[in-house]
């Protein structure tokens, strides 16, 4: 590897020496738009390089020190086609090109701009800018992604202040969002692709992450109160392009990755992503591996109209790895080799994810619109798995809490309708939407438990001596059990005094049903009740614009979310998790729009939270027998967040996040066996760190070296409780991570250096049985891509 890293950067030190002595010249501009006015804020690029200005109040723009040579010059902005041209670039001269925009009705997801301006349809639904809106939506925009090669759900979002990732269970992140866990069982509710409920591995696919921080309940129905992670997905662009990238890396990094797209026809575009990743780990024993191919078709249908169909297709393979035995310390831990595997190493969890979205819109008029959106998914997955235990008598491992295999199919049906548009009454406008959407989810799903498993390994120097245990029998799909949602929404973004004070006003109606459908040779028991639960949901909140490009905003919402009925474990009608937060902050744009700034305050509440109580606490973690179940959680979480994002140069990123929250149970009480019970009350929930701050900056040089660029950035992270008792022994400490990277453009050829955790920080996360997982060490990434 040292090797190839070597020869790489001298192949970049011939690349740099030759382009040295290159001239160079300029190019300039007037973006026009409606009836020959000047359109600010348009972005103008050159197409596969790292070029690119937005245009000023007065439509103007200016590329400078472009190499000389041919070029393909894009230019883009949200409501307008994305066009391109042909152009030539001559040594000291500067080449003139006016553009006139032409109107579009796709596209509208996208973002054309940094700062403040930025806009987004998919997260919250309204087409305005972010300063206008009373919520906290965090975007990682798809060139941060590229930047520090982020091939994971964890890569994106250790950008985004308190969020905070513990532990893995196979191919499934488990995230907090503002201290309090989402889609913890694996399920999709709180993950959405493209706005639509549906939970998939990350991948190239994925054009941005978004994260929409607080309840959610008025546009996505029964979510967890922390929030929402939405992946914003590649989408045609209408013009012939290529990107062949090879990505290597430590520990058998090998990922190879297409991106291509054009016109099949005059109205028809298409893009194609797909990649192979294999990877080992500095985890002995630990590996992973993906396949995945995602089309995407556009439709221009007419002038107002459009179809967007996109597809998915995933296969997953990756050991499941728990770190250290349950019980360990995180002292003990320290003590032994972070690459040390105490579980089976034939351990996996499989799945496939295959998906396909349609996207209609049709456009009224120039301010209203209709769209829906259907989705199919359907998501096989296979587990087998060992839980490893610390015994402190003999200082050993044992795996006391059993074998257990799982075969699972998850089948989603989602489909949303909206119609959004402005209405202008005197001087006060409202931007208006009204939506339905029903969603089915059914999950059929099998186990195989084998307890207890006789022998151990040795802390040190373990070694799997056992056979394979358990297997999953065939999966009956006859016996599904499925999760129904209906809801109807409407809110109104009512502005005043030229858009400065904006009120916003929404709420929803939300209906769940959970039940068991019995099919084919499956006998239907002669009690099979539906539970069902009901609840409206409000929103509300503002903008004021103080001054200039300062806003000041608050908000308040409620959410809710169904509750898994667990018969037999004392809780067969569950109440509902109910959540509310207050939120106020202020937003400001700075440098002409280019770098945006979020300052907040949030306080997030929970009540009814699901508790598991052990029966036997000599018995089985896995075994579903040895549980029962109770509503005492509450817990609240305040803090405060900076969110910075933008440009302080055109040739200049920059991106930083901290947050300082601190989470608190109210209430809880669980008990162990025939133990006293536990009262939590006061004590901090596991897996949040009280602080987190992150940096990154990226530079191009336009003089000197054009094409080179360098970067870097820092990921602080305080200390945080690895268990929910705050024992002392067992407090991860805070860590601050360095990672740096190196990058040339040549023409067609793009080279990235990418070195991760350049300082070696040795750290934890606590996985969700509460054992400690070592986290990687330094690793180099290199990339080299064509691009056409």
């Amino acid at each position: 590897m040292q090797c190839l890293i070597t020869r790489l950067l001298v192949i970049l030190l011939f690349l740099s020496q030759a382009v040295f002595a290159q001239t160079t010249g300029n190019i300039s501009g007037t973006i026009n738009g409606a009836e020959n006015t000047p359109e600010e804020g348009a972005h103008i690029f050159l197409v596969q390089s790292s070029y690119g200005v937005t245009s000023n109040s007065e439509g103007k723009y200016l590329l400078e020190n472009i190499p000389v040579g041919e070029y393909i010059l894009g230019v883009s902005k949200i409501g307008f086609q994305e066009q391109q041209f042909e152009i030539s670039v001559n040594a000291n001269e500067t080449t003139t090109l006016d553009i006139s925009l032409i109107s579009a009705t796709y596209h509208l997801d996208e973002v054309a701009v940094y700062g403040q301006k930025r806009r987004t349809i998919h997260a919250i639904r309204l087409n305005a800018p972010l300063e206008q809106t009373p919520l906290s939506l965090n975007i990682v925009p798809q060139e941060l992604l590229v930047q520090q090669q982020a091939i994971s759900l964890e890569d994106a979002l250790r950008n985004v202040s308190s969020v905070s990732k513990f532990g893995s269970y196979g191919i499934s992140d488990n995230i907090n969002i503002r201290g309090f866990d989402i889609g913890l069982a694996g399920g999709p509710e709180n993950y959405r692709i493209n706005g639509v409920m549906l939970r998939t591995p990350y991948s190239n696919y994925v054009e941005e992450v978004q994260v929409l921080k607080g309840p959610a309940s008025i546009l996505y129905g029964d979510v967890e109160p922390g929030g929402i992670i939405n992946f914003v997905t590649k989408k045609p662009l209408g013009y012939d392009h290529a990107t062949l990238e090879l990505k290597i890396g430590e520990y058998g990094l090998f990922r190879p990755s297409i991106d291509m797209g054009g016109k099949l026809a005059d109205k028809l575009s298409y893009r194609l992503n797909t990649v192979y990743e294999s990877s080992n780990s500095f985890r002995d024993d630990v590996s992973n591996e993906q396949f995945m191919i995602a089309p995407s078709l556009l439709w221009n249908i007419g002038n107002q109209t459009t179809l967007n169909v996109d597809a998915l297709f995933m296969q997953n393979e990756a050991t499941i790895d728990w770190g250290f035995p349950v019980g360990l310390s995180i002292e003990r831990a320290q003590q032994l080799d972070n690459s040390n595997f105490y579980g089976y190493p034939d351990g996996t969890s499989r799945g496939n994810n295959n998906m396909v979205t349609t996207t209609l819109v049709h456009r009224f008029s120039k301010s209203w619109q209709v769209r829906n959106v259907t989705s199919f998914s359907n998501q096989n997955r296979l587990l087998h798995d060992v839980y490893p235990i610390y015994n402190a008598a003999t200082d050993s491992v044992a795996f006391s809490f059993g074998d257990y295999s799982e075969r699972s199919r998850t089948n989603t049906f989602s489909n949303f309708l909206d119609i959004s548009g402005e209405v202008q009454t005197g001087s006060v406008k409202h931007r208006l939407l009204a939506g339905f959407d029903i969603s089915h989810i059914s999950r059929p799903v099998v186990g195989n438990f084998v307890f207890p498993i006789p022998g151990g390994l040795s802390l040190n120097d373990p070694v799997w001596v056992n056979t394979a245990l358990s297997s999953a029998p065939p999966l009956d799909d006859d016996v599904s059990p499925f999760t129904r949602r209906i809801g109807f929404n409407i809110q109104d973004l009512v502005s005043l005094f030229d858009d400065r004070l904006n009120l916003l006003i929404g709420g929803r109606f939300s209906q769940f049903t959970d039940g068991t459908n019995y099919s084919g040779d499956a006998e239907e028991p002669a009690d099979n009740p539906e539970t069902s639960e009901s609840r409206f949901t409000p929103r509300v909140g503002f903008t004021f614009e103080v001054i200039d490009n300062l806003t000041l905003y608050g908000s308040y919402a409620e959410s809710f979310s169904s509750v898994t009925p667990q018969p037999g474990r004392g809780l067969d009608n569950p109440e509902p998790l109910l959540g509310d937060q207050i939120e106020f902050g202020i937003k400001q744009s700075l440098l002409n729009d280019r770098l945006g700034i979020t300052l907040s305050y949030f306080d997030l509440n929970r009540k009814n939270v699901l508790q598991f109580e052990i029966i036997n606490a000599n018995g089985s973690i896995s075994d579903p027998n040895n549980f029962r179940a109770n509503q005492s959680g509450e817990h609240s979480s305040q803090g405060v967040e900076l969110d910075i994002n933008g440009k302080l140069l055109d040739n200049w990123q920059f991106f930083g996040a901290f947050s300082y929250f601190k989470t608190e149970v109210i209430s809880e009480i669980v008990q162990s066996g025939d133990s006293e019970p536990t009262d939590f009350a006061g004590n901090e929930l596991p897996n949040n760190p009280n602080t987190k701050f992150s940096l990154w900056t990226q530079y191009t040089f336009k003089q000197g070296i054009p094409g080179l660029f360098i970067g870097g950035g820092l990921f602080q992270q305080g200390d945080m409780f690895g268990d929910k008792f705050n024992s002392e022994e067992n407090i991860i400490e805070g860590f601050t991570r360095l990672d740096l990277m190196l990058g040339y453009q040549y023409k067609h050829f793009r080279f990235q250096l990418n070195a991760q955790n350049l300082n070696n920080v040795e750290t934890f996360q606590r996985s969700i049985f509460g054992s400690f997982v070592p986290q990687p060490p330094r690793r180099i990434v290199a990339s080299i891509a064509f691009e056409l």
